[in-house]
């Protein structure tokens, strides 16, 4: 059995140009060796030989050149199909396509690749479902689906009332990039150093952590807080976003570009707390794990799956889109130094228990095979 991770269309494989979904089936392919990577682009920096990645170049023009525009599936139907032909003739019997938040790509493969024998799963990493996508989930009949929280796989199961083989598994983060640093080793900033990171949008809360922290400059209170992000993965551009963060910042913020997976690791070891002020139903957090997995205790808001990742410790939880509630939630971290121990600890715990990519893989193995094992199964009763 072959497991092939098809990625959206802008996602490339690869540690400068990919995003959340490229770093984690690069830690899945990691784990085993069955599985292969479908892609528009990528390059050698995850470290995978050629032949565990296809790559279908006609993606990446195609998804710039439709950037959020609404196709009909009358057009994106046959094009699909037309341009994953390397991947469909290499499909046998019980191999798995595994999408990675592409409703048009299943809604347009689904029917070939089960005429070939093999199944398909959807997995949705995305809370945020524009209303053009609503009848491309609904058209939908996978094996299964697979969830990055629980939180999102209730969303979905009110949109798609009698959703069956639904499962709700964690992301996981990468223990040898992810891990704290010995007592002894640890840096002693002589003000506590708030760090935020991850892309620089408005969903993603940062202006609301810049006003706490002119709450927490205008308290008193000694504490230095580090951005470190772009608009999306890579550097990209500044937004007007960007340029207002940067325009209405209090001289406690400074703010650092984009980095790969190395270097915001040794960034978390830097910290002394992480702080995810995310105002949307975030999905997941991935954030949250990684600092978690770096002894840095965190204060995020409640909101999404972050609450499922809290659950055993390591991490504050707080009002979203509420400045105030961030700076109160930091002074008390930042004047409590023993508590942050305390939080840092909890939170590696709850990591080495909960959310490192082995225990993900083997939740991924037992669904796969489920999957296979099943016949003739519908997935969603009645549609």
């Amino acid at each position: 059995m072959m497991i092939y991770h098809l990625l959206p269309e802008l996602e490339q494989f690869c540690t400068q140009h990919g995003g959340a979904i490229s770093k984690n089936v690069s830690n899945i392919m990691r784990f085993d060796e069955s599985r292969v990577v479908v892609c528009s682009a990528s390059d050698s920096s995850w470290g995978f030989p050629s032949e565990r990645i296809v790559v279908i170049p006609e993606l990446l023009p195609y998804g710039k050149l439709k950037g959020r525009r609404f196709l009909p599936s009358w057009i994106t139907g046959p094009f699909f199909r037309h341009v994953f032909r390397p991947l469909l003739s290499r499909l046998k019997q019980d191999d798995i396509v595994w999408c990675h938040n592409q409703p048009y790509f299943a809604a347009a493969l689904e029917k070939s690749v089960h005429a070939t024998g093999a199944k398909f799963i959807l997995h949705a990493h995305d809370p945020h479902i524009p209303s053009t996508a609503r009848n491309a989930f609904k058209s939908s009949s996978p094996d299964a689906w697979v969830f990055v929280s629980e939180s999102l796989r209730q969303r979905f199961v009110k949109l798609l009332p009698g959703l069956r083989n639904a499962y709700a598994v964690h992301n996981g983060a990468d223990e040898r990039l992810f891990y704290p640093l010995p007592a002894l080793e640890r840096q002693n900033n002589a003000a506590p150093v708030v760090l935020c990171v991850g892309r620089l949008h408005p969903w993603k809360g940062v202006h609301v952590l810049v006003e706490a922290m002119k709450i927490l400059q205008e308290r008193g209170v000694p504490a230095h807080c580090r951005v470190v992000g772009s608009s999306f993965s890579g550097g990209s551009k500044a937004t007007y976003y960007v340029r207002s963060l940067h325009r209405f910042s209090p001289s406690n913020v400074e703010f650092a570009p984009y980095r790969d997976a190395m270097e915001i690791a040794q960034e978390y070891r830097a910290a002394d707390i992480l702080c995810c002020p995310s105002i949307w139903q975030e999905a997941f957090g991935n954030v949250n794990i990684e600092a978690m997995a770096c002894a840095v205790p965190v204060v995020a808001t409640s909101v999404g799956g972050i609450p499922e990742i809290a659950s055993d410790g390591g991490i504050l939880l707080v009002e979203p889109n509420s400045a105030l509630a961030i700076a109160d939630g930091l002074q008390r971290l930042i004047e409590d130094r023993d508590l942050r121990l305390r939080m840092g600890a909890d939170g590696v715990k709850s990591f080495q228990r909960r959310f490192t990519w082995s225990a993900a893989c083997s939740r991924y193995r037992e669904i796969a095979e489920s999957v296979c094992e099943r016949e003739g199964e519908t997935v969603r009763a009645g549609i």
